[in-house]
């Protein structure tokens, strides 16, 4: 096997490609990244058993084959390698049949390959079950959910996202039991899919797509998910069970509800947070004071407390009352808003509260409180 490449090229897949590469030393072919080379493409796959990404260089600008081939190296010093040259080109050549020779310029690398029995034998194939949606709407439902998935497996339904398609839109919701972020897309002509894909490995999906407008195909079956973007082949596994229906958790009618200025009162939580830095017990409380201002406060033991008071823009109904949260979860809700403005409605001091935009009008955050201490 003997062939040329652009490095740039290659580097840019070889970075989207390592997203799926294993750590697990017991598995050594899933530490690598296969090469199918022919005159008319390169395909480059790996896998970690939880995510399988390929992705197709056909442009042949990029790349001059002089033998085809197929060899599997480990992802992770390929892909140092060729960040690290310079050239413009690197060459691969076999070597004694279980190595491969890379040359760059004046840098010569040799890497021994790993069996090719050893790689998994991986089907990206389409279903009957697929819509299309843009790269951009999709990275959207993405970043505004996924930070609200269970890091604990215990319950492990929790740590996936639920996507839910019919003939109205798209709808998808992440929890863990304690926050819930909800976004959905009105758009018709989805077909009815109802899957929960790990939050983790939409987490690698979305640093892989751009912000365009460039379609992404998703194609479901009863137990993957295959995301067809460019070049790219994007697949994950599902987890099975059933989502907990979330609906009965939202509240719809409220005591008070109060708008702010985003970056204010993140500005005034980040302060506030500054002594409560373990995110086991990162509690800060809100005062709502008949007047309509607003104190957020925290105290911790060791270290001190600190106050700080905020004009909301509107309140609906002014109060007295008192709520304790987590900074994080409250930080994280608030961040996914892309407007200037969010508004918090309360329905009691032990009650789950939301938060919500006019701007972003088919996103939902809830947060349970804790009992003030």
């Amino acid at each position: 096997m003997n062939f040329t490449i652009n490095r740039d090229t290659l580097l840019l897949n070889l970075t989207h490609v390592s997203k799926a590469l294993s750590a697990k030393v017991q598995m050594p072919g899933l530490s690598g990244i296969k090469f199918n080379v022919n005159k008319d493409q390169i395909l480059l796959t790996a896998s970690n058993n939880e995510i399988s990404i390929q992705t197709k260089i056909t442009d042949n600008k990029m790349f001059k084959v002089i033998e085809d081939g197929e060899f599997v190296v480990q992802g992770k010093y390929l892909l140092e390698i060729i960040r690290k040259v310079t050239s413009e080109e690197v060459d691969f050549i076999t070597y004694e049949d279980n190595a491969i020779k890379i040359l760059a310029n004046k840098s010569h690398f040799t890497l021994n390959c790993l069996q090719l029995e050893s790689f998994p034998a991986i089907s990206f194939a389409d279903s009957t079950l697929n819509y299309t949606i843009d790269a951009l709407n999709l990275k959207q439902l993405i970043r505004k959910t996924t930070f609200a998935t269970s890091i604990s497996e215990s319950r492990p339904i929790l740590t996936g996202v639920s996507l839910v398609s019919n003939e109205k839109g798209v709808e998808v919701v992440a929890t863990d039991s304690y926050r819930l972020a909800k976004k959905s897309i009105k758009q018709a002509g989805f077909p009815n899919i109802n899957v929960v894909i790990p939050g983790r490995n939409l987490d690698e999906l979305f640093k892989i797509l751009e912000d365009t407008q460039e379609n992404v195909e998703i194609h479901c079956t009863s137990t993957k998910a295959l995301f067809k973007y460019k070049n790219l082949l994007f697949q994950t596994r599902l987890i099975s069970g059933v989502y907990p229906n979330v609906d009965v958790l939202i509240p719809n009618k409220f005591t008070t509800s109060i708008t702010f200025d985003k970056e204010q009162i993140i500005s005034s939580i980040e302060r506030v947070a500054i002594f409560v830095t373990n995110e086991l017990s990162n509690i800060i409380k809100m005062t709502l004071n008949s007047d309509g201002n607003v104190e957020v406060s925290s105290i911790t033991n060791q270290i001190g407390d600190a106050k700080d008071e905020i004009t909301p823009l509107n309140c609906s109904d002014p109060i007295q009352m008192e709520i304790a949260f987590s900074a994080k979860y409250f930080l994280d809700a608030v961040k996914a808003f892309d407007s200037d403005k969010i508004t918090i409605s309360f329905t009691g001091e032990v009650k789950p509260f939301i938060i919500t935009s006019d701007k972003d009008v088919n996103l939902i955050q809830l947060i349970l409180p804790v009992r003030a201490a």
